[in-house]
């Protein structure tokens, strides 16, 4: 993981995430004080103990399974996936419906992402691993979300920058770039997109139980410092996938951030596609609130903070899986506490994923 900023970071699982329960760590020098309460509802975790975890390859590897460590046991390699023919590194790996697996691979030259689909067998082989049709697009993709039948595939796309990082092999996004979002049809390969003008960025990406209902969210970028911008107007929203329009504004608004009440961190749609939860940070405090397409935002909980600690704070599943890459506000990770990098420093934290 590379280098946190000293203020604070919110750290999402790119595991499924639903409004369920709050898990609060506050970290301060060496010390690890917990608080808060892990409900009962968590506890479907402790009968689903993952068998497998899916990485982005080590030590030149594409793609590895390995065995999740256990009391008394260590993890050994179960699989060690070549690349195909011409694809890029692996940047997302996301957990799908009925067993499967998407990840999307980068590369630079020319500015690339392929989406591949395979499934792993009993004893964590990976089997039938093909491209997907219409799977490839000319730019880098980020915050994969797949509905719950498994036949559409969301995500974002930014094109490369045309000046490289150092090292020069890291892929980076342009930025700022203008917000676009992209439906792919798993079955026929059709792609359907919407955008927004101006910088942007659009995050949260996440689908509602009826698989044609598509939430996320957007923060317009505009000028800061030199080695960051600001997101302003942060707003979640909701599309019919299947109706008309082409606009990511033109969303149904389910939330917008209100004006002086501090700065959202994180806002997402719930599976029900009206309605969701989120975090704002304020002075020497954390605000958890939840909304509802039409009403103002209802504070849930505010969680004080003391000079010198920094608090993290991760949603645990009670519901059913989200299939969601949910890694903040620009699902590219450029997004920190109501600032956008303009030094990209990495993707998000979705190049992992758990088998069970």
């Amino acid at each position: 993981m590379r280098d946190e900023p000293k203020s604070w970071r919110i750290r999402r699982w790119s595991a499924p995430v639903a409004l369920a329960v709050l898990v609060i760590a506050a970290i301060a020098g060496v010390g690890l004080a917990v608080g808060g309460e892990v409900p009962e509802a968590a506890g479907h975790f402790r009968d689903r103990t993952p068998r497998f975890l899916l990485t982005a390859g080590r030590q030149g590897q594409w793609l590895e399974v390995r065995t999740m460590p256990r009391t008394g046991a260590r993890e050994q390699v179960v699989d060690a996936v070549e690349p195909p023919a011409s694809a890029g590194a692996v940047q997302e790996i996301l957990a799908g419906p009925d067993g499967t697996f998407v990840v999307a691979a980068s590369r630079r030259d020319p500015c690339e992402t392929r989406l591949f689909q395979f499934r792993l067998t009993g004893d964590g082989h990976v089997t039938g691993l093909a491209p997907l049709r219409g799977g490839t697009t000319p730019a880098l993709v980020a915050g994969l979300a797949m509905n719950r039948r498994g036949d559409r595939l969301a995500y974002t796309t930014a094109p490369c920058t045309p000046n490289p990082p150092n090292p020069p092999h890291v892929l980076a996004p342009a930025s700022p770039s203008s917000a676009v979002l992209t439906v792919l049809d798993t079955e026929t390969g059709d792609r359907r997109t919407w955008s927004a003008s101006g910088p942007s960025v659009i995050g949260e990406i996440v689908w509602a139980h009826d698989g044609r209902t598509l939430g996320y969210a957007t923060g317009d970028v505009v000028p800061g410092s030199a080695r960051e911008a600001v997101l302003r107007s942060v707003t979640v929203r909701a599309v019919d996938t299947r109706a008309g329009g082409s606009g990511l504004r033109e969303g149904r608004v389910l939330f917008r951030a209100p004006d002086g009440q501090g700065t959202v961190t994180s806002a997402t749609m719930s599976p029900d596609g009206r309605s969701g939860y989120g975090i704002m940070r304020r002075p020497r405090a954390t605000v958890l609130f939840s909304f509802t397409g039409g009403e103002p935002m209802h504070v849930t909980r505010t969680i004080p903070q003391e000079p010198g600690v920094v608090l993290a704070i991760g949603f645990v599943s009670s519901g059913e899986p989200r299939y969601a890459c949910l890694n903040g506000l620009d699902a590219f990770g450029r997004a920190i506490d109501g600032a956008f990098q303009t030094t990209f420093a990495g993707f998000g934290h979705c190049d992992s994923a758990m088998a069970y």
